[in-house]
């Protein structure tokens, strides 16, 4: 069953109180430090974002995925920097999330910044998202050891436990492959974290026919689709929508209580491309509850931390006071609350 809690009070009291890598989508909504409202104003922000980030690198999984939005160029070159040098995250993309564009409901009400005479700059309309995870395009780097190695190993006990030992030619000459030198067998069988390569099925199963020649198939009896599977597993979630690329096109929302909620159709977006169903997402600046609520439509349980007493009131009748119905199905919702104060 999928859960709801809002934990209230400072994401950098409540973060450690979470367990180590145990969430699976990050979704992270901060202050950017412009003074849009009073929780907009933090005294050495660039500190107080390191000890966020680095809290976030500790909660999630090693196959979980960071999104971190934000506005200011300048803050985000630091952020960046940061990251890069002093995390484990490797950088994804950087996404531009355009307010005014063709279609949008404010498209005309934004014109008329953009229409102003004298301007001496372009008008920004548009917010920033960047998106990180622990691992390259192929899911393996940073991690590959837990990603690859696994089938690895099994694949060589399994040619040590028929034939005794492994010799790296044989197995070139099971494969196909040229025999001098390591050639595939090596990348194959390889225990250097540097070797990326993930065994075809071709491959897998010409080493199980020449393993079992004259057997009844004694030797690697996993299916490939199994190994696979959880090779797969192993790496980051993406999803691909297939209409989305680096720039989205959403419209504002607006809020009676809050200046800068996010729209939920953006939120789900980021949760359908990087998170499966049932999976953990945690929204450490919940803000109007949008990330809970995109989670209990889409069947995903949330953590959210919020510090705002007044969103959390709200969050508590709007969100976590109402049961959501989709497509006839109901989702019980669980509330843990720790004030930290």
């Amino acid at each position: 069953m999928n859960f709801y809690k809002l934990l209230q009070g400072d994401c950098l009291k409540v973060l450690p109180t979470l367990e180590a890598e145990s969430v699976d989508l990050i979704i992270a909504d901060p202050p950017y430090n412009i003074k849009k409202d009073k929780w907009d104003d933090i005294n050495n922000y660039q500190d107080f974002m390191e000890k966020f980030i680095l809290e976030v690198q500790r909660v999630l999984k090693k196959n979980g995925s960071f999104y971190l939005f934000h506005s200011e160029i300048q803050t985000l070159i630091d952020i960046m920097r940061f990251m890069r040098d002093d995390t484990d995250f490797i950088y994804k993309q950087f996404i531009v999330w355009n307010k005014r564009f063709k279609g949008s409901k404010n498209k005309g009400f934004l014109d008329g910044f953009v229409e102003v005479e004298g301007l001496r700059n372009y008008q920004q309309m548009a917010e920033y998202i960047l998106y990180y995870t622990f691992q390259d395009e192929t899911g393996l780097s940073k991690i590959m050891g837990s990603c690859v190695y696994p089938v690895r190993e099994y694949i060589r006990n399994e040619i040590i436990r028929a034939k005794g030992k492994i010799v790296l030619k044989d197995v070139n000459t099971a494969l196909g492959t040229a025999t001098n030198g390591g050639g595939v067998a090596s990348a194959t069988l390889s225990i250097d974290k540097s070797v990326p390569a993930m065994i075809t099925e071709e491959n897998y199963l010409k080493l199980r026919e020449w393993l079992n020649r004259g057997k009844d198939y004694e030797y690697l009896r996993k299916d490939y689709e199994d190994l696979r599977k959880d090779y797969e597993d192993l790496r980051y979630v993406f999803n691909n929508q297939k209409k989305y690329h680096s720039v989205w096109n959403f419209d504002v929302e607006s809020s009676d209580y809050h200046v800068t909620p996010k729209p939920l159709k953006l939120i789900k977006n980021i949760i359908l491309h990087s998170s499966k169903k049932g999976q953990l997402v945690l929204d450490p600046f919940l803000g109007t509850g949008t990330t809970m609520s995109a989670c209990q439509h889409l069947r995903r349980s949330c953590i959210g931390i919020e510090l705002n007493e007044t969103y959390c009131s709200e969050i508590r009748k709007t969100v976590i006071g109402r049961t959501f119905l989709d497509r006839q199905v109901s989702y019980d919702m669980q509330l843990t609350e720790v004030i930290n104060k």
